[in-house]
C-alpha cells in the first residue's frame, strides 16, 4: 500500500493544469485556465471548479434538464420491476469490490492524517471558539465532513493505492468540493466526461478499468453498464442513501409510488429514481401542498402534467399513481420539510380514503440523515437563534380535522445520526458556555456547487449578519507574497454555474475591520478540515498574526 502521509489535499490554485485535465475539462475550460481573474486571482483557481462541473455534468437551465433524460437513453436500461434482484446480483459478483473492515479503517484514519486540521481541533479543544490577536474564531458546533462524505473520499484514496497500475474513473464528482477532486485527478484518476448535450461519454471505460460510483450513488443503469463492460466497481455510496433506496424499492414491491423529495436533476436524486417504477419529485413544501390538493380533488391534469414534466416517471397518470405513496428524500433536503411532507400526504390520504385503509395507501419509512439540518442547526444557535420548521395551511387544517388519529411518519420520526462518529474523527472537544453571544460577521467555506453549503449562506444573510462563501484559502487577497485585507467571494446572487467559471464574484477590500472582531467560521458537509484550517490561517495573515 502507497504511503498517504505524503500526500495533501491543497487548494485549486497550487498546482498548475495537467494534461490530465485538459482531458477531464474539455477545451475551454482549459483554455480559460490559463487566464487572469478580472480581480486579479489567476483563473485557474477559479477553474479548477469549473472543471468540476464540467467534467461532473452539472447542467443547468433549461438544456441540462432535458440532457438527463438524454444521456439515460445512451444507456442500457435496467427493468425497473428487477432493479432490486439486478442490485443484489452486482454486489455479490467479482465485480464489486468491496474494502475488508480493517482496511476501510486503516483508510479512514489514513485519511484523517492528510485531510485534518491542528488548528480546527485546537479550537474544538478550547470550547469551539479562539481568541490570537484581536481575532476570535467562533466555530459551528457541527460543520465540514460527514461522515458519508469523509468514508467516501476515504474509498477513493484507498482505491488509488489498492489498483496502482489500473485506470481508475469516477462517474461523477466524488463530492461537491473542487480542492478534492482535483486531488484524486492529480493522483491519475479520470473523471467520466460530459458532452455538450449535458450526456455522458463512458467511450473511455475500457475491460478490467476501475470505475469509482461517487457519494450520491450512480443510476442502477450506469450500474449496468459497467457490468457490461466488465470492470471493477468500487461504490463509495453513501450508505444513508443506499438506505432511501431500499425504501424506494419497498414502495415498488407494495406497487406505491415513490414521493421523493428532492431536486430531479440532483446527482443523488437521479441515482434514486432510477430504483423506482412510478415515481414523482416534489422539491418543497410549495410543490408537495399541490399534489396534496390534487388528491382530494382540487386540480386539473394538463397542468399537473405540465408542471411536473421532468419530475415525474414515463407514463405518470396523476388520477392513478397518487392512490397509493411512500415518502423518500434526497439526503441533503432539511429535515424538518422532509418530515412535514411525509406528514401531510399521510393525512391527505387518511382524509380520501379513511384512517381504517391508511396502512393499504401509505408507506412511512426513516430516511431523514440529519448531517444537513445538524450544520445549519449550530448556524442557527451561533446567532442566538433556532430553526423553525416550515408550516402548511392545508396540513394544519388536515389535522385539524383528524385530531386523535397517531401518524405513522411521527412514529418513525426517529433520525439517521452519524454526529459521534464525526466528533471522533475531528477531535472530540465539548463547546464552551463563555461562546460570545454574538459573531461580527461568517466565513462560509464550501464548493460553489454544495447545496447544503449555499443554506449556511442563507441562514447568515436572513439573520442580517455579514458574510462571505469562498470555496479555498486563496480567495483571502495575497499580493507580491503578503497577505492583503481583501476577499474574493460568492453572493447569493450568483447561481453555482457562474460561481464556477469565476462569474459574478464580488471582492470586498478591508473585509476585516481594524480593531477586535469576532468571526463565526463553518463549512459545508463536503469540506474537509485541512482547507478549512488554511483559510483560518490566512485570515490570521492580513493582520500578522500566527495560531
Amino acid at each position: 500500500m502507497a504511503d498517504m502521509s505524503s500526500v495533501a489535499f491543497v487548494g485549486p490554485a497550487t498546482a498548475a493544469p495537467t494534461q490530465t485535465l485538459r482531458n477531464v475539462i474539455g477545451g475551454s475550460a482549459f483554455r480559460a485556465a490559463g487566464r487572469t481573474s478580472r480581480h486579479g486571482w489567476p483563473a485557474w483557481e477559479a477553474n479548477a471548479a469549473a472543471a468540476a462541473a464540467s467534467f461532473a455534468g452539472l447542467a443547468v437551465g433549461a438544456r441540462g434538464r432535458r440532457s438527463q433524460r438524454s444521456a439515460l437513453r445512451s444507456l442500457p436500461t435496467v427493468d425497473r420491476a428487477k432493479t432490486k434482484q439486478f442490485r443484489r446480483e452486482l454486489t455479490k459478483s467479482d465485480s464489486y469490490f468491496k474494502f475488508g473492515r480493517t482496511q476501510m479503517n486503516g483508510a479512514m484514519e489514513n485519511l484523517k492524517k492528510v485531510s485534518g486540521s491542528e488548528l480546527l481541533t485546537k479550537i474544538r479543544q478550547n470550547g469551539f471558539k479562539l481568541t490570537v490577536g484581536d481575532i476570535t474564531f467562533v466555530l459551528a458546533e457541527s460543520y465540514g465532513f460527514c461522515w458519508g462524505v469523509e468514508r467516501a473520499v476515504a474509498m477513493a484514496y484507498e482505491a488509488r493505492d489498492f489498483f496502482p497500475d489500473k485506470n481508475i474513473w469516477v462517474t461523477n464528482e466524488i463530492i461537491h468540493n473542487p480542492s478534492v477532486n482535483k486531488q484524486l485527478s492529480d493522483k491519475g484518476m479520470k473523471f467520466v466526461q460530459t458532452n455538450s448535450d449535458g450526456s455522458k461519454d463512458y467511450s473511455g471505460v475500457q475491460e478490467g478499468d476501475v470505475v469509482i460510483l461517487p457519494a450520491f450513488g450512480a443510476s442502477v443503469d450506469e450500474m449496468a453498464l459497467f457490468k457490461e463492460k466488465n470492470v471493477q466497481i468500487v461504490d463509495t455510496t453513501c450508505p444513508w442513501v443506499s438506505k432511501v433506496w431500499t425504501s424506494v424499492e419497498k414502495s415498488k414491491d407494495k406497487g406505491h409510488t415513490a414521493i421523493i423529495h428532492g431536486k430531479y436533476d440532483h446527482e443523488e436524486t437521479v441515482a434514486t429514481k432510477s430504483f423506482a417504477q412510478k415515481y414523482l419529485v416534489l422539491k418543497n413544501m410549495g410543490e408537495a401542498e399541490y399534489v396534496a390538493d390534487y388528491i382530494l380533488g382540487n386540480g386539473n391534469k394538463e397542468e399537473f402534467l405540465s408542471k411536473f414534466s421532468k419530475a415525474m416517471s414515463e407514463g405518470f397518470d396523476p388520477d392513478v399513481d397518487l392512490e397509493c405513496l411512500g415518502v423518500a428524500n434526497q439526503t441533503t433536503m432539511l429535515k424538518g420539510e422532509t418530515e412535514l411532507i411525509g406528514k401531510l400526504f399521510e393525512r391527505t390520504l387518511i382524509k380520501k380514503y379513511g384512517p381504517q385503509n391508511i396502512n393499504e395507501h401509505f408507506l412511512s419509512f426513516n430516511t431523514i440523515c440529519d448531517a444537513t439540518q445538524e450544520r445549519q442547526d449550530a448556524m442557527y444557535k451561533m446567532f442566538g437563534a433556532e430553526y423553525e420548521a416550515p408550516e402548511s395551511k392545508l396540513y394544519a387544517d388536515l389535522e385539524g380535522e383528524q385530531v386523535g388519529i397517531d401518524l405513522m411518519t411521527t412514529k418513525n420520526a426517529e433520525k439517521l445520526s452519524s454526529r459521534q462518529m464525526e466528533a471522533d474523527s475531528k477531535g472530540g472537544g465539548e463547546v464552551s458556555d463563555e461562546i460570545p453571544a454574538k459573531v461580527d460577521m461568517v466565513l462560509v467555506l464550501g464548493g460553489f456547487n454544495s447545496s447544503n453549503t449555499a443554506h449556511l449562506l442563507e441562514i447568515a444573510e436572513d439573520k442580517k449578519i455579514t458574510a462571505y462563501h469562498i470555496d479555498c484559502a486563496e480567495r483571502i487577497g495575497v499580493a507580491d507574497g503578503e497577505a492583503t485585507n481583501r476577499i474574493q467571494h460568492k453572493p447569493m446572487s450568483t447561481s453555482p454555474a457562474q460561481a464556477m467559471m469565476d462569474e459574478g464574484l464580488e471582492v470586498t477590500e478591508n473585509f476585516l475591520p481594524e480593531g477586535p472582531v469576532t468571526i463565526g467560521i463553518t463549512s459545508g458537509a463536503s469540506t474537509p478540515d485541512n482547507i478549512f484550517g488554511d483559510t483560518l490561517k490566512r485570515v490570521l495573515a492580513v493582520k500578522g498574526l500566527e495560531a
